[in-house]
C-alpha cells in the first residue's frame, strides 16, 4: 500500500492541500526529518534494473507507483537529490507503461522534489545550526518556514515558527498549537494566517493561504447552521475550493449514495492504484441511468480541475462510464472512461458560471461501474 495520498495529482496546483492534525508535543527530535534505514542509490539501480526487465506494461505501471513511492520516501527522509533522481525515472517508467495517471503523478513529484531541492540549498545551514543549538531563534524560524510551508509539513513546522524570531509567524504559531484540538477557534488562527499572507511576496502568499484554507475547511466540515455558513463565506475568499467544501445541492444519487469528503459512496475511502483522495465525490450511476450533483457558483470561479476513475475493487464493468460537466445546463466537458486501470484529468473554464453540475451515466448494468470525480476544485 502506497504510504501517501492525493497531494501531487493536479501540477496545475502549485502546492499541495491536506489537513492538519496538530499535537503540543516537545521533543526536539521530532522536528527533524526521520532517519531512513533505505538506501536510495541501490534502490533506484533496483527499479531501474526491474524496469528493463518488466514483462509487461502492467508490470511497468507497477514499478512506476513503486518508484513514486520511493521517491516520497526519500522526501520524507530529506533526501530531496534522490527524490529528484527517482521521480525522473517514474516519469520514464511512467511513460512507457502508457499509465496516464503514474506519468501525471510522476512528474509532479519530480516538479515538487526539484524545488525542495532547490530551496533546502539555502536552509541546510540553518537546519544544522538547530541540530547544535535548538534555541537559535532566526535559524528555527528559517528552518520552520521551509518545513512548514515547502514540505507542507504543519505540525513539525509549527514547533520551530514558535520559536522563531520573527514575531508575526511566532505568535500565530503559538496560537495554532494552543487552539489545536478545539473546532471554535481555528478559524480565528485562520484569519491571521490568511492576512499574513497579504503581508508576503510571491509563492509565500499562496502557501498561506492555502493553509488557512486547510483550517477553514476542517472547521468547516464539523460545524452546523451560521457557523458553518460564515465559514463557508471566508472559503468562498479562497483562490480555490474543494466542492467537497461546498454545499451540494440537487443531488440524484445513483447505484450507490453520492459521497463526500473521499467516501465512494458505501463507506471506507476513495482510493485508485491504491492512492487515497480524501476530498475525492463518490458518484456510481445507476443502470441505464445518470447521477448528478450541483454546485452554486455565482461566477466567482474561472477554472473547474478534477481527476476521473474507477475506483480500486474487484469488480470487473464491460461498458463505459460517462463524466459530464455543466455549466448553466449547458455542457463545457464530456468524457467516456472504460479503463479501470487509469485516471483522466479534466481542466475546464467556469467563467461566468453561475451553476456547475457534474454527471456520471451508463447506458448498460452498472455493476463494477464504481466511480467519481478525484478532489474535484474550483479556482479563480
Amino acid at each position: 500500500m502506497f504510504a501517501f495520498k492525493s497531494q501531487f495529482l493536479f501540477p496545475m496546483c502549485v502546492a499541495v492541500f491536506c489537513l492538519l492534525a496538530v499535537s503540543g508535543g516537545s521533543q526536539v527530535a521530532l522536528a527533524f526529518p526521520p532517519a531512513s534505514n533505505i538506501d536510495f542509490s541501490e534502490k533506484y539501480r533496483q527499479l531501474l534494473l526491474q524496469a528493463k526487465a518488466a514483462p509487461s506494461k502492467m508490470a511497468l505501471k507497477d514499478m512506476a507507483f513503486e518508484a513514486i513511492n520511493a521517491s516520497q520516501s526519500a522526501i520524507q527522509a530529506g533526501d530531496y537529490t534522490a527524490a529528484v533522481k527517482i521521480a525522473t525515472l517514474a516519469v520514464k517508467i511512467g511513460k512507457s507503461a502508457g499509465s496516464n495517471h503514474a506519468f501525471t503523478l510522476a512528474n509532479s513529484l519530480r516538479q515538487r522534489s526539484v524545488m525542495l531541492s532547490r530551496e533546502y540549498i539555502d536552509v541546510e545551514k540553518y537546519h544544522q545550526k538547530l541540530k547544535e543549538d535548538p534555541n537559535d531563534a532566526s535559524a528555527a524560524f528559517l528552518y520552520g518556514k521551509f518545513v512548514a510551508l515547502k514540505l507542507n509539513n504543519w505540525k513539525e513546522g509549527l514547533f520551530w515558527l514558535s520559536r522563531g524570531d520573527d514575531a508575526a509567524y511566532r505568535t500565530l504559531a503559538k496560537q495554532e498549537i494552543a487552539v489545536a484540538d478545539n473546532v471554535e477557534k481555528l478559524p480565528a488562527v485562520a484569519d491571521g494566517w490568511y492576512q499574513l499572507a497579504q503581508q508576503e511576496k510571491g509563492l509565500t502568499v499562496q502557501e498561506l493561504e492555502r493553509h488557512a484554507y486547510d483550517l477553514y475547511s476542517s472547521a468547516w466540515t464539523r460545524m452546523i447552521g451560521a457557523d458553518q455558513i460564515a465559514i463557508g463565506n471566508k472559503l468562498s475568499e479562497m483562490p480555490l475550493r474543494y466542492l467537497t467544501h461546498m454545499q451540494e445541492k440537487d443531488v440524484v444519487h445513483g447505484g450507490w449514495p453520492f459521497g463526500k469528503n473521499g467516501d465512494p459512496g458505501n463507506g471506507g475511502m476513495i482510493t485508485v492504484n491504491q492512492i487515497e483522495f480524501p476530498r475525492g465525490l463518490g458518484m456510481v450511476p445507476p443502470s441505464r441511468g445518470s447521477a448528478s450533483v450541483s454546485y452554486q457558483l455565482d461566477g466567482q470561479y474561472k477554472t473547474f480541475v478534477s481527476g476521473i476513475a474507477f475506483f480500486d475493487d474487484d469488480y470487473p464493468f464491460g461498458g463505459n462510464v460517462t463524466f459530464t460537466v455543466l455549466g448553466d445546463n449547458r455542457v463545457l466537458w464530456k468524457s467516456p472512461l472504460k479503463d479501470q486501470k487509469d485516471v483522466l484529468f479534466c481542466k475546464v473554464s467556469v467563467r461566468n458560471v453561475k451553476r456547475l453540475e457534474i454527471r456520471t451515466e451508463t447506458s448498460g448494468i452498472n455493476r463494477g461501474a464504481h466511480t467519481g470525480w478525484l478532489d474535484p476544485h474550483v479556482l479563480k
